[in-house]
């Protein structure tokens, strides 16, 4: 086959893949209750949009076989870009998510100082020894 035709292929295939995870994501139940609930849809979110990276690999190394100047070279090149995107989207989030909020009232800050209060103990008197019995 020619590489026009495996591009062609790898395309259609990370197509139905990335909007494949999309619609598992939203057809799967979640299964637990309370902290952990949602967790196993994630899992399959994120299982087919690693199936779908690689369809994208794929696709951009299939891509660069085709003659240049064709609309299917450009094209190939596309999920390779939509991944990088959707990458960089998730580490912005996450800086965003960590940065966006002080630190909570009452708690030490990173790199300060944490005092504790040495153990006391108790007073000689209330002391029971065997003697006392």
């Amino acid at each position: 086959m020619t590489a026009e035709r495996w591009t062609l292929i790898f395309l259609i295939a990370w197509a139905i893949a990335f909007v494949g995870s999309f619609v598992a994501f939203a057809l799967t139940p979640a299964k637990d209750f309370g902290l952990s609930a949602g967790w196993n849809k994630i899992g399959v979110f994120m299982g087919w949009q690693l199936v779908a990276m690689v369809l994208a690999f794929f696709a951009g190394t299939t891509s660069r076989k085709v003659e240049p100047g064709r609309t299917l070279r450009w094209l190939g090149v596309l999920p390779v870009s939509v991944f990088g995107l959707m990458a960089l989207a998730v580490i912005a989030l996450l800086l965003w998510s960590n940065w966006s909020k002080p630190a909570p009232e009452g708690l030490p800050t990173p790199g300060a100082p944490v005092t504790v209060p040495a153990p006391t103990s108790p007073p000689a008197e209330s002391a029971i020894t065997p003697e006392s019995e």
